[in-house]
């Protein structure tokens, strides 16, 4: 029982920080240019001043130079326009790319406000002897604490596979001498898709994405094979409670079930538009589709519902969606923290603009708050016709 209340603990806040960091996201990755100038002289002035006459003890500057980033972001008045500081960038960049670099074993923050450790079986933190339960007390020779955040305990957990990191575990019974440890991590897939064939009627499968990464498209045509040699005849790809992510993942799935038209219409500064287009037939334009879309349908996943609706593909069922419809530049800044500005925007095929309308379901259905899945009931009676 403590393992599952554990393991159910650090789901929530792992989703949490996935909610904090992924949310609503259209990305598109660059590189920082140009480069930092020597302006801002009104800053220096009042940093000075902070100095000179503060009372109590100045945080770091780095503390303070990151808190200057958040309120100049904040005066834009952007919801994606926004500042990401190292720990929450390093975990957002391993769930976009699809993998991470770590020891194998789930952490979560006990009610004791303790971090847990829960090996994966035969993973690295396994093989060097963590045991399900062992408290984390310090990290390459960091001192966890109370204050320290569980999303700043997994950046610094996580690295490049390969490397080691030294861990220090609490006593496991009083008396007990610390453990000490040196653990080379591996790499870690972070799949953003799953499928299945429906239990009730094995010839229709289901393709959930959760998120768009760098893997989601070669994700989805696999599964989507894997389901064909099974026996699946009609498709659902469920994209409820997507928050989106790579804008180019996005469109390349968009692209596996279309055979040609208008995906996407960016526009750019200055008024300038870029057309997103099928120009080749994908993989899985025969197969009868059905799209599972609700309110936490967001961006890339918008991108994804609305092409295949607007290019008569697949009909949406569900509930409207979220209506995120600009695209973020990520630039990582020299501390590995990131600056994400909304530098685009996009409509639909249609010339439609999504932000704070979303996509209206051709098929609506009412939720309630029974046992059954309504959506996905709806989308089966309609494949089933």
């Amino acid at each position: 029982m403590r393992h599952k209340s554990r393991l159910l603990l650090f789901w929530i806040l792992y989703s949490l920080i996935l909610v904090v960091s992924a949310m609503f996201a259209g990305y598109q990755l660059r590189s920082v240019w140009p480069p930092a100038s020597e302006e801002y002289g009104l800053l220096r002035e009042a940093y000075r001043l902070l100095e000179n006459h503060y009372l109590s003890e100045l945080p770091e500057r780095i503390t303070l130079e990151r808190g200057m980033i958040h309120g100049m972001v904040d005066r834009l008045g952007d919801p994606y326009t926004n500042y990401v500081e190292p720990a929450a960038h390093e975990i957002q960049t391993d769930d976009l790319s699809g993998e991470y670099g770590g020891i194998g074993a789930y952490l979560s923050r006990g009610e004791d406000k303790r971090i847990h450790l829960v090996p994966f079986d035969d993973g690295p933190a396994a093989r060097a002897g963590i045991q399900e339960g062992d408290i984390l007390i310090a990290v390459d020779h960091q001192i966890i604490d109370d204050n320290t955040s569980l999303e700043t305990i997994l950046a610094m957990v996580r690295g490049p596979a390969g490397t080691s990191v030294n861990l220090i575990l609490a006593a496991r019974e009083p008396g007990d001498d610390v453990i000490i440890l040196d653990i080379v991590r591996e790499v870690f897939p972070i799949p953003s898709v799953t499928c299945y064939l429906l239990p009730e009627d094995p010839k229709i499968g289901v393709i959930v994405i959760t998120l768009f990464s760098d893997k989601t498209p070669q994700e989805v045509e696999e599964s989507f094979l894997s389901l064909k040699s099974r026996g699946m005849e009609t498709m659902v790809l469920d994209l409820r409670n997507n928050p989106g992510g790579l804008l180019d993942s996005g469109v390349d799935v968009a692209r596996f079930f279309l055979s040609d038209g208008v995906i996407l219409i960016e526009e750019l500064p200055g008024g300038v538009k870029e057309v997103f287009r099928a120009e080749t037939e994908g993989d899985a334009v025969d197969i009868p589709l059905a799209v599972l879309v609700n309110e936490n349908t967001a961006s890339a996943a918008e991108v994804v519902a609305a092409a295949l609706q607007a290019n008569n593909r697949a009909p949406l069922i569900g509930t409207p969606t979220f209506g995120k419809g600009s695209v973020q530049l990520v630039f990582e800044l020299s501390d590995q923290s990131s600056l994400h500005v909304t530098a685009s925007r996009w409509k639909t095929p249609q010339g439609i603009i999504l932000d704070f309308h979303g996509l209206q379901p051709d098929v609506p259905v009412t939720i309630d708050d029974g046992e059954h899945d309504a959506i996905m009931l709806t989308a089966v009676d309609w494949l089933q016709r």
